[in-house]
């Protein structure tokens, strides 16, 4: 039998889960879509996996930041359950080493199926493939105790008990929940693996299998691989923050004669959209109030962050020299060819509009 140590890792993984949890919601994009479920805009902007942000993006590092992530309080709960109960059954069978890189090789598998098998938009996140991979690891560590044990039927009842209905989809999900099969399959093959391993490394006199300094190694590169995840979430949080600003596709004018009827009212509901602050530019422009059309460039312009983030340069190229001229109109010539010398410096089109405006050298 192996030695009764406190559960200290499993507790570790459940209260680092549980601190992630927290901080869907303390960095949420969005209101919850239900009690205590972030967003989906929130999921994606902290590290869920989808197949086209990770194939077409290139952003491999959610396969390491979605195991860490819940899609709501009973996801969550469920899988801290399962955890603990993962905990019990393995954490002192195989040692913390290889607990640990179990779990973490498993969650990277998990995600990896998940994204094999999963449609292109769907969002995944969750970690019970990683879970998974730990009950498949006790149940394959079960058979290097010899048949009638009482250690072999304890790892295999316990390891089944939740492996069984975990990868046979006979149901959708619990409170709402939608189950990520290929999430469940790839984690349970990667445990897997690792157990039948630890079987072959495992010497019959010894209470722990060897290579404990190569699971170390691996639960290591699973942590690092984490936290180069998180500081990718920190760097790509921005713009999902800043996308809720954004005049939506269906009310986007038609052409310019809706802008010019729209211009007010999205300026008032989109202020930091700096495409509302152009269409209210030109309308006043037509109206003849330049000072107001020359207040709703400068404007526009002052949301540079966003003009950088979700727009082509020449969107901002084009604002500097609607702007230009406006001042220009306005009798402030010096300050007109301030506002234009970006754009005098670049080669095109805009360029030479401003030059023939004599607002560039």
């Amino acid at each position: 039998m192996p030695e009764r140590r406190p559960l200290l890792l499993t507790y570790a993984l459940i209260a680092g889960l549980a601190a992630v949890f927290a901080g869907e919601f303390a960095f949420q994009i969005e209101p919850p879509s239900g009690f205590l479920e972030p967003s989906i805009q929130t999921l994606a902007a902290l590290g869920a996996l989808n197949k086209q942000l990770v194939i077409e993006g290139g952003e491999w590092w959610r396969l390491f930041s979605a195991p860490l992530l819940h899609g709501g309080a009973a996801h969550f709960a469920l899988n801290a359950l399962a955890l603990f109960f993962a905990g019990v059954i393995l954490e002192n069978a195989i040692g913390r080493a290889w607990f640990a890189a179990v779990y973490a090789v498993s969650g990277f598998c998990g995600a990896l199926m998940s994204l094999a098998g999963n449609a292109g938009g769907a969002i995944s996140v969750g970690a019970s493939g990683a879970i998974m991979g730990l009950f498949a690891a006790a149940f394959a560590v079960s058979f290097r105790y010899p048949s009638g044990a009482h250690m072999r039927s304890y790892l295999q009842s316990g390891s089944l008990r939740v492996l069984i209905p975990s990868l046979i989809p006979l149901a959708g999900g619990v409170f709402g929940e939608k189950i990520d099969f290929a999430a469940h399959t790839g984690g349970a093959l990667g445990g897997a693996g690792l157990g039948a391993l630890l079987v072959l490394l495992w010497p019959k006199e010894a209470m722990l299998p060897r290579g404990r300094t190569f699971a170390f190694l691996l639960a290591n590169l699973g942590v690092c691989a984490a936290l180069v995840s998180g500081f990718e979430v920190a760097a790509g949080y921005e713009p999902y923050a800043l996308a809720k600003y954004l005049i939506p596709e269906g009310q986007l004018p038609k052409n310019q004669a809706d802008a010019k009827e729209k211009a007010t009212a999205l300026v008032a509901s989109y202020p930091r959209d700096p495409r509302a602050h152009q269409f209210l530019a030109t309308a006043l422009h037509e109206a003849g109030d330049e000072r107001g059309a020359e207040r709703e460039w400068h404007a526009a312009l002052d949301e540079d962050k966003m003009l950088r983030l979700f727009f082509k340069p020449e969107l901002e190229h084009l604002t500097r020299a609607y702007l230009a001229f406006s001042m220009k109109e306005n009798g402030k010539v010096a300050e007109a060819r301030d506002v234009a010398k970006p754009v005098c410096a670049i080669a095109g089109e805009t360029r030479d509009t401003l030059a023939s405006g004599g607002l560039c050298p």
